[in-house]
């Protein structure tokens, strides 16, 4: 997203205005120690929404009666400001046209302040047009009060714009804030938001997915229910029509069972007209055949269930054997030691060895036979098994003899009837209607209708899909990453990384957020594991700018701020540049200098200068390209000690520094303290 920053400033409790002013690209604020260069970096965070104001403690946090940055986001203009005083509060302005003289103590109107909460949604809304980000509401539901999901905040984008002094050379993190892992989680799951892969109708359609599916699910179980409901009662369809069959004297069927089932409401409607008086056959023996067959079926049922509980008695009996066995193997040790006594002739005193001999085979005979035993294989699992089929098919067995059962006791009480001079006609009418009573519960477990939801809701679900598939999130955030990848080894070819890090070959995934260098032979060397500050620091501003790069090709599509502060990247040459208290760079370089060749430091300074001299010209070369190719630049704005430089592209280091350089005073000039 394009945005400017136009000022960072303070109003001090006297009412005066203590500006710091920036251009597009390449920005340049130098100076000593202690004048306020690192608290700028800090000033945007605050005003950018920060819950923590962490503005070095001194002469700015005691005089600041208000911070403000003025700047623009697509053309879009305003001013942004917090009060130290009111800290759960945060100023917000939209103004025409930014006028730097329109900036004082009277312009920051309490009517302009809002919760910080309310504050940092609204200036989420110029960067972002997005309000749920929920792509289940099945998980959204298992959150307390049925919360939503974290939406995206301009917090996160503080990761991508802001390299503090602290973090722009460390070798253990990259990102800003990243050390608390839930903003690292929700940056990173953001970041397809925020890169323009998907947008507010992608997690609307997600979550329809999600629901059609649910519902879907919930149809196919419905439909699997009526289907084994149907097919319960279908068992029951055949007695009750065989018995009808029989009672109408019918020696052939006139329907067929395999017809009734397949169309119940046909076969009801032709039944209506066979099933009367006038067709019953009183002559005929089938209801007699009926029930003999019902008779021999049962017999043979109950052969076999007896059968069937006879094995099950034998697989217990034999269970209990086998826990029998084992626990006497249990108990059972062969003995440890034999005492075998000489055997010796009474008469002649002669020892014989037979005895010993005999006893010593004994003794291996037991330890073999013990041991046998002892790695015997326990059979109780498969008997257990067995026993366990065994019972399931009785079960079956059992529940078919009882259906037969009920079938010739109704045939016995039907005989009953007619021998107490009931009417034939009335025994058939209510085994007519017991049939029309299962034929209508077939009917009402038709499936048509549950089909053609199903099916509807899967030709909507079709829809979404190809819907989805379009965003293609994996694929973008594979592509994204690989552009990145090779930005980052055409700027890196152009810093001092050491010589076992040529070529620089950086990988970077969005998915992830890891950073690494592969090596020629395969390996993946991530920033903690590359010696030397200058790598690590090389790393950051390689990995950045080739971001900043994608994002200004993306435009607006990129929700990310097209802004970096870059706070004290020379520190990794300049350590001693910390207490820099000189009135000029050349007289600072000069004290590193002494100080070195006291200490025996090899490098010379003048390699460092070399070294710094070709950052800030790759910062001003990066600027220059991306502004002739996408028609504007990322905005860079770099705190630092560093002075003086000879850009070797022709740029003049003055017009970066453009004003900003406080040796002779800070943030705060000195006269007005």
């Amino acid at each position: 997203m394009k945005t400017l920053v136009y000022e960072i400033g303070v109003i001090d409790k006297q009412g005066n205005k203590h500006p710091v002013g920036f251009k597009e690209g390449l920005n340049v604020v130098t100076g000593k120690s202690s004048t306020g260069k690192s608290a700028l970096i800090e000033i945007f965070d605050y005003c950018f929404g920060s819950g923590e104001n962490t503005i070095p403690k001194g002469v700015i946090t005691t005089r600041a009666a208000i911070y403000y940055v003025a700047l623009s986001v697509n053309q879009q203009d305003m001013v942004i400001a917090r009060d130290p005083d009111i800290a759960t509060k945060a100023f917000f302005r939209r103004i025409e046209s930014f006028i730097p003289e329109d900036i004082g103590s009277d312009y920051f109107n309490s009517t302009y302040f809002r919760p910080l909460d309310e504050f940092k949604k609204h200036l989420r809304d110029f960067f972002l047009d997005i309000d749920d980000v929920d792509e289940s509401l099945a998980t959204r539901a298992n959150r307390r009060f049925n919360a939503k999901a974290a939406t995206p905040s301009i917090r996160s984008f503080s990761s991508f714009m802001l390299q503090h002094q602290n973090l722009v050379a460390n070798k253990h993190a990259l990102f800003y804030r990243f050390d608390e892992k839930e903003k690292r989680d929700q940056a990173i799951d953001h970041t397809k938001i925020f890169l323009g892969l998907v947008d507010q109708k992608y997690f609307h359609l997600s979550q329809e997915k999600e629901r059609l599916g649910i519902d879907v699910r919930r149809l196919e179980r419905q439909k699997d229910t009526n289907k084994r409901t149907s097919e319960n009662y279908k068992k029951n369809v055949g007695p009750v029509l065989g018995q009808l069959y029989a009672l109408m004297g019918f020696e052939d069927e006139p329907i067929s069972l395999e017809k009734v089932l397949r169309h119940p409401q046909d076969a009801k409607d032709q039944l209506d007209g066979i099933i009367v008086p006038e067709k019953i056959n009183h002559n005929s023996d089938a209801a007699t055949q009926h029930y003999n067959q019902l008779k021999l079926k049962r017999n043979q049922r109950a052969s076999e269930l007896r059968k069937l509980q006879r094995q099950a008695s034998s697989i217990n009996k034999h269970i209990r054997e086998e826990e029998r066995f084992v626990d006497n193997v249990k108990m059972f040790s062969s003995p440890e030691h034999v005492h075998i006594s000489a055997s010796v002739c009474p008469f002649c005193h002669t020892e014989k060895d037979t005895l010993r001999e005999s006893a010593e085979k004994l003794q291996k005979a037991i330890i073999k036979v013990s041991g046998n035993l002892a790695q015997a294989r326990p059979m109780k699992a498969k008997f257990e098994s067995s026993l366990i089929d065994v019972q399931r098919r009785a079960a079956v067995v059992s529940r078919q003899l009882t259906a037969l059962n009920q079938q010739i006791t109704e045939i016995e009480k039907t005989e009953k009837q007619l021998a107490e001079q009931k009417s034939l006609y009335e025994s058939i009418l209510m085994q007519k209607a017991k049939l029309f009573m299962l034929l209508d519960t077939l009917n009402m477990a038709d499936d048509v209708e549950l089909e053609n939801q199903i099916k509807e809701l899967n030709k909507q679900l079709a829809g979404i899909d190809r819907d989805l598939k379009k965003y293609d999130v994996k694929k973008g955030l594979e592509n994204a990453s690989a552009k990145v990848n090779r930005y980052m080894a055409e700027i890196g070819s152009h810093f001092e990384f050491e010589a076992s890090y040529k070529p620089i070959n950086l990988h970077f995934s969005f998915e992830t957020f890891d950073l690494y260098h592969l090596s020629q032979e395969g390996e993946k060397i991530y920033l903690r594991s590359m010696g030397s500050g200058a790598n690590w620091l090389y790393c950051h501003v390689t990995l950045f700018l080739s971001m900043h790069k994608y994002f200004s090709e993306l435009g607006n599509k990129c929700a990310i701020p097209s802004l970096l502060f870059l706070d004290q990247p020379t520190q990794v040459y300049f350590p001693n540049f910390n207490r820099d208290n000189s009135e000029t760079f050349e007289e600072q370089k000069s004290q590193e200098a002494e100080q070195r060749k006291t200490l025996n430091v090899k490098q010379n300074i003048d390699e460092d200068i070399k070294a710094v001299e070709n950052l800030f010209t790759q910062l001003s070369i990066y600027c220059n390209e991306i502004e002739q190719k996408n028609g504007f630049s990322p905005q860079i704005i770099v705190t630092d000690h560093a002075d003086n430089l000879a850009l070797s592209n022709g740029v003049l280091f003055e017009s970066l520094v453009n004003g900003n350089r406080w040796r002779t005073r800070g943030l705060i000039h000195p006269s007005e303290e």
